[in-house]
């Protein structure tokens, strides 16, 4: 049951989980839907070796943005009979708790299926976009900029924690004066975002980047029978799951 694990999948595997995911997420716009293909994008990180803490860390950042947005469609949406009502006046709407859902749901198959691409090496996903035949700038333009995300927010923590060292009490000071703060030390962040671009500018121009129209590769991404077998299964669940999830929708 190893070999099953994300991180020993073929990165074209994942790619295709993340893409059909996603897509699934954007094209579905049912809660009944939706919430079939949510369950299915957990139970398949979950399995697939990646812990709930491990997860929940990874996402608790946005959990936050979707309950706010969850809250707003609740309140702001005002379509659909009366569920809740308070001094004569409608708080909360079926439309609304429909759209809260909806937009709570697609949000959530999304970053659930990024972290999918997240197992494994960086360098086999730039493997794997350069033998789907993907122009070769574009598969390292994508890998360049997941590396440099956890760079950026390593930066970020860095600044953050030197102007606390240095007696700022963002978490305390009001809004307004929060936002300054915010601005303050974005240019720190953005210099050294920067000057590593930079960096990595002349080290791709010392390498010879582009030098010529097609790069060779020392090894190259082979499918095991375990990666068509899982392949093959995660595209029939995922039907199995769209389709109930569509009956349930037309039932209702």
């Amino acid at each position: 049951m190893s070999s099953l694990r994300l991180e020993n999948l073929d990165a074209r595997v994942k790619l295709f989980m993340l893409l059909a995911l996603s897509t699934s997420a954007v094209f579905f716009r049912s809660p009944k839907v939706l919430l079939p293909i949510f369950l299915f994008t957990l139970a398949l990180v979950l399995a697939g070796g990646v812990s709930a803490r491990d997860a929940f860390m990874r996402v608790r950042g946005a959990l936050r943005l979707i309950a706010s947005l969850f809250i707003l469609q609740c309140l702001f949406n005002r379509s659909g009979a009366p569920l809740l009502r308070a001094f004569g006046a409608t708080l909360i709407t079926r439309g609304g708790i429909a759209a809260a859902a909806y937009v709570a749901l697609r949000l959530l198959i999304v970053l659930l299926s990024a972290l999918i691409v997240l197992t494994g090496q960086r360098r086999d996903y730039l493997l794997a976009l350069t033998q789907l035949k993907a122009p070769y700038e574009i598969a390292f333009m994508v890998m360049a900029a997941l590396h440099f995300l956890p760079l950026l927010r390593e930066q970020a923590r860095d600044v953050m924690n030197a102007a606390q060292m240095r007696g700022a009490r963002i978490k305390k000071a009001p809004i307004v004066k929060r936002l300054r703060l915010y601005v303050t030390l974005s240019a720190p962040i953005v210099a050294g975002a920067v000057r590593k671009s930079e960096q990595t500018a002349v080290a791709m121009e010392a390498r010879a980047f582009r030098a010529y129209p097609r790069r060779t590769s020392m090894r190259r991404l082979i499918m095991k029978k375990s990666d068509w077998a899982v392949f093959a299964a995660f595209a029939v669940l995922l039907a199995a799951v769209i389709a109930g999830g569509v009956i349930w929708s037309r039932a209702g």
